[in-house]
């Protein structure tokens, strides 16, 4: 993206614009950003890169508007009160995204029912300090959404055979485990990425896609899996991933290293985050049939279960950490899950919090 480069003639004219907003927040009078970015000039150019796809969900655009979406939103900054937006970034191409309807405005559904709130003027950040000015440095900024455009952000985002975007084994960052935030979890559950009506057809997508790698390598098989897992196709990554599986289900199993018996070594990152470290000391039995969690947010009690996959279970959806599953629960984006979910032991009412310090005294908040 950095190496993109804009019109000369669009360049220019969106200088113009860029002067009058400038000069406009000096009189502190009304800021008009011209939709320079809708022009073929530009969205042309983005286009190239990937299709004519959202590089959020990588659902294709049919028939319907293409949206240039600002990674860094031009004009606020949800969430954020007082903030101007980047409204410097408004006509640098290098903040551009293409998005489909659902993923920069709303409307995703699951079961029927409206979920995730949508990219639109949301900027969280993970850690850092925001920039505020066109003199601060975004080099500051660790964003919370996963940006597609960032060479190791798609690298965290998988997908289970069941069609399901999840976190990949990537470990956790030191500023996600401080969090007990997951920036995939997060991404996931704001922008929608598990819409009901997209899960069963990229889950149908692997399924071919597996089929048709167990052919071997003759040219007209090649040629349809590159049309279902090349760049510019539909749920992309999410084919490309299941045919890395397969492959990888192909080739002789390796001899696996012996290791010594005992203890497990405890991933800190991880244990701050997820849920992973604490299945071990929870009832085998209980877990298969789901462990009752309870959270209690304005009055109102919010349900939850725990399975033997480490998951929580929120409204039909499954979350591997505590924080977003509270989160998607409450609709809240204050919500510390690790303190907000509560579950009965040995009739003992305890936070996870709780729970956890009992098992793993020496994994603290940072």
């Amino acid at each position: 993206m950095k190496g993109l480069t804009a019109p000369l003639a669009w360049a220019a004219k969106t200088k113009r614009t860029l002067d009058a907003v400038r000069a406009a927040m000096a009189a502190n009078t009304e800021r008009v950003f011209t939709t320079h970015w809708t022009e073929d000039a530009v969205r042309d150019l983005l286009l190239e890169l990937a299709g004519v796809k959202c590089w959020y969900c990588e659902t294709l655009i049919v028939r319907a508007d293409v949206n240039v979406d600002h990674f860094r939103p031009k004009s606020e900054v949800l969430d954020v009160p007082g903030h101007p937006g980047y409204w410097w970034l408004a006509y640098d191409v290098s903040n551009y995204r293409i998005a489909c309807k659902h993923c920069n405005s709303g409307g995703a559904r699951h079961n029927g029912v409206p979920e995730g709130r949508a990219k639109g003027s949301h900027f969280p950040l993970l850690a850092g300090t925001r920039a505020r000015t066109s003199l601060d440095d975004l080099e500051h900024e660790q964003p919370l959404l996963l940006d597609p455009a960032h060479k190791d952000d798609p690298d965290l985002l998988g997908f289970d055979t069941a069609g399901y975007a999840r976190r990949t084994n990537t470990p956790y960052s030191p500023a996600e485990a401080k969090s007990g935030l997951c920036r995939a979890d997060e991404t996931i559950r704001i922008l929608a990425l598990n819409d009901s009506r997209i899960v069963p057809l990229r889950s149908r997508l692997m399924r071919e896609v597996s089929v048709l790698a167990r052919f071997g390598d003759a040219p007209d098989i090649q040629e349809l899996i590159d049309d279902k897992a090349g760049p510019k196709a539909q749920w992309s990554s999410a084919a490309a991933m299941a045919l890395a599986l397969q492959r990888a289900c192909d080739r002789p199993a390796a001899a696996l290293p012996t290791t010594p018996g005992g203890t497990p070594d405890i991933d800190p990152a991880r244990s701050r985050v997820d849920l992973q470290d604490l299945l071990e000391h929870l009832d085998p039995d209980d877990l298969k049939a789901g462990i009752p969690l309870t959270g209690r947010h304005e009055k109102k009690v919010h349900q939850a279960v725990l399975n033997d996959e480490g998951q929580i279970k929120v409204l039909g959806r499954p979350w591997r950490t505590p924080t977003t599953a509270a989160r998607a629960a409450t609709g809240s984006n204050k919500i510390e899950g690790w303190d907000f979910w509560r579950l009965t032991i040995a009739s003992v009412e305890q936070t996870l919090a709780e729970f956890r310090a009992t098992h793993f005294p020496r994994i603290t908040p940072m």
